[in-house]
């Protein structure tokens, strides 16, 4: 096009009309957060209404530019008020409130007939205050991105727990990001150590750089701070009730704590307790589980090898006591949890875990534990028969 091609009043008419089309219709690829998870709209901005300092954005789906995808508001310049996020039917799936470019305020996620599924509320970008999880049926507060207190959930089998969670347990099973020193986010950070019982003086040489798995830390907490798991300790390694007095030692009833030593090692477990039982499971969902595909499981959960795993014992409540929970590998969303009392014949004896929990004359008390997509606890099967 030469210059006096270019100052024809049609082709300047052309390029008006063409030159906005084509900034408005640059397709962009918008990150959306539910709760732990992301997922990836491909959107086109087409308008931003302005009044005095502020204005609105909307973005619409690139493959139906007649469908809202986004809606954000700013005030100078930042994110500010309601920020919605739509399905591409058009119904509501996230609506948020922020200020200063952060969450700040209610935040909401719907299923696509309207029903809320989780709520809960956002300081700085950081979960803060009550939260509700619905679809789970579980319920309780965050404080500065921790869950503390009690949560109230119940099992897909229907039975309730509370899971008493210390002021200082860091959940990994929620918040999947952390902000470094420069203030930007990093996603799927490994959990850093930290104990569940306060007094616990760790040796920090050992352990500085030791990660412990969700699943792990979700299972070590359910158990350190649930009430039943009481109760069927003293049943299961006593035989009559004037016995249990004795095992007082490993509860820690002002602290609604279990005082247990975690072994720094895997096991092979098998599943041969909950095969045997009388009775069927009384975990519907594990017990479905188990027998979709039952040699799968007797497989998986047997031929694992003794590993190490240090980031495990750094979640003892009481390295010192004589009982010792040990891990098998996740399978699956499933561990099983070998509780097993270590009764030393020398005190001070230095503990071989492997060599306790391979003495055939070891007690074992078995716990089959199934974690949701959250890695929290969904449901749990608990050994009937009596240890010998």
């Amino acid at each position: 096009m030469n210059f006096k091609s270019f100052t024809n009043p049609n082709n300047i008419l052309f390029l008006i009309l063409i030159i906005p089309q084509f900034l408005f219709s640059q397709i962009v690829e918008e990150k959306i957060q539910i709760d732990t998870n992301f997922i990836t709209y491909k959107v086109i901005y087409k308008d931003t209404l302005v009044k005095g300092v502020f204005s609105k954005r909307v973005a619409v789906f690139a493959d139906d530019t007649s469908t809202i995808a986004i809606e954000k508001n700013y005030s100078y310049g930042l994110q500010v008020g309601f920020y919605k996020v739509y399905y591409p039917t058009g119904k509501l799936m996230i609506a948020s409130i922020y200020g200063y470019n952060m969450k700040n305020g209610d935040w909401s996620y719907y299923n696509e007939n309207g029903v809320m599924l989780i709520k809960g509320i956002y300081k700085d970008d950081i979960k803060h205050g009550y939260w509700a999880y619905r679809f789970l049926k579980c319920y309780g507060r965050y404080k500065k991105g921790k869950k503390v207190g009690n949560w109230k959930c119940q099992s897909i089998d229907g039975g309730k727990y509370i899971t008493k969670y210390p002021s200082m347990y860091f959940s990994g099973i929620t918040d999947l990001f952390k902000t470094n020193k420069n203030n930007t986010k990093e996603v799927n950070i490994p959990i850093e150590k930290q104990p569940i019982n306060n007094d616990f003086s760790q040796n920090q040489d050992s352990i500085s750089d030791a990660k412990i798995d969700t699943f792990y830390l979700s299972a070590i907490t359910y158990l350190a701070r649930n009430y039943y798991i009481r109760n069927r300790i003293k049943i299961q390694f006593t035989e009559k009730k004037k016995e249990r007095k004795a095992y007082d030692k490993y509860f820690d009833y002002s602290k609604d704590l279990f005082l247990f030593d975690v072994a720094p090692i895997t096991v092979p477990t098998g599943l041969a307790p909950f095969l045997t039982e009388k009775e069927p499971l009384k975990s519907s969902k594990i017990d479905s589980l188990l027998n979709s595909n039952l040699e799968k499981y007797k497989q998986a959960f047997s031929e694992t090898e003794f590993n190490p795993n240090n980031s495990l014992q750094s979640y003892s409540t009481k390295p010192s006591s004589t009982m010792i929970l040990y891990f098998s590998e996740v399978i699956d969303n499933m561990v099983r949890v070998d509780i097993v009392e270590y009764l030393p014949t020398n005190a001070g004896l230095e503990k071989n875990y492997e060599e306790i929990y391979r003495n055939p004359s070891a007690r074992k008390y078995a716990v089959l534990i199934h974690f949701n997509n959250l890695k929290d606890v969904e449901s749990v099967e608990y050994q009937q028969q009596k240890v010998n």
